[in-house]
């Protein structure tokens, strides 16, 4: 069994905390000598680059949620479960507690595990002709949104070929449940429990209001395109790509062909992480202040 652990290199404490995990990951499997299979560690490298992973057989992810759907994403590409080390505030994504690494190993080594599988988006930018310009695969959510400086986006929205309105409005956010309490929370979308494949959509700042968000089946097809000509629009996929939308362009969301595979031990209540990281949160303004 090969382990590759991802992390971000700019900061420390990952550094730290890498040389920790892998030390105790090839120590507990010594121990445990389950089958008389070695456990290999491999620093597979900061997520910001191409990650080494060929030849590993799960990807372990150091950091915050943040680091998780950056590492998430590389394993999906080669079909990899992957496990998210929190470091500092709980994460609802990441439940492999720093203060709790060697009963967390040890179960991971003992296969004492059992793995979800989330829901992906497929992304898809279309010009005028049908010709694909853009495609990628989402975790959290696909946002179709107008520049800083913009005025006010016109956008029709279509699910399944059906016209549901046209928003005047700052974008909209397509979510998959794993994305409901991301950018689609914040622009007032409904929070979704984990194990419903379903697909949020939200508008931004709708100047109406009419303008809530809806819950749509993961067979829906979801299409944007502009009601009016605007010549500062956006696409970002899980906040990654920054990619100008054309003024008659198409933009596609419909429930992606890869799925997630994330490893649980010991997974925390959702709603209890919901409401302490949002304590966390506030504590964390408060004292900033």
């Amino acid at each position: 069994m090969t382990v590759g652990l991802l992390y971000n290199k700019r900061k420390k404490e990952s550094v730290h905390y890498v040389q920790l995990l892998k030390k105790k990951i090839e120590e507990i499997s010594a121990e445990e000598n389950i089958d008389g299979k070695k456990w290999n560690v491999v620093d597979s490298g900061d997520y910001f680059h191409d990650a080494a992973t060929d030849d590993v057989d799960l990807l372990i992810s150091i950091g915050g949620d943040g680091t998780f759907l950056k590492t998430a994403a590389v394993a999906m590409k080669r079909d990899l479960p992957v496990l998210g080390f929190h470091l500092g505030t709980m994460g609802l994504l990441t439940e492999f507690d720093k203060n709790d690494m060697d009963n967390t190993v040890r179960r991971l080594v003992k296969g004492e595990y059992v793995i979800e599988e989330r829901m992906t988006l497929g992304v898809q930018i279309e010009n005028s002709e049908g010709k694909t310009l853009y495609k990628t695969t989402a975790i959290n959510d696909c946002v179709l949104t107008r520049g800083t400086l913009a005025k006010v986006a016109y956008i029709n929205l279509f699910i399944n070929g059906a016209l549901v309105d046209t928003y005047p409005c700052d974008g909209i956010v397509v979510a998959t449940q794993t994305g409901s309490t991301a950018y689609s929370l914040s622009a007032g979308g409904p929070i979704v429990e984990p194990g419903n494949d379903i697909i949020v959509v939200t508008p931004i700042c709708a100047h109406y209001i009419d303008g809530r968000a809806i819950v749509a089946r993961s067979t829906s097809k979801i299409e944007m395109e502009m009601c009016r000509a605007h010549n500062q629009m956006f696409v970002t996929a899980d906040g990654y790509a920054n990619i100008q939308f054309p003024e008659k362009g198409k933009l596609i969301c419909a429930k992606g062909d890869k799925k997630v595979r994330i490893i649980r031990i010991d997974p925390p209540n959702f709603y209890e992480a919901l409401r302490k990281k949002a304590s966390e949160r506030r504590e964390r303004v408060l004292h900033e202040e």
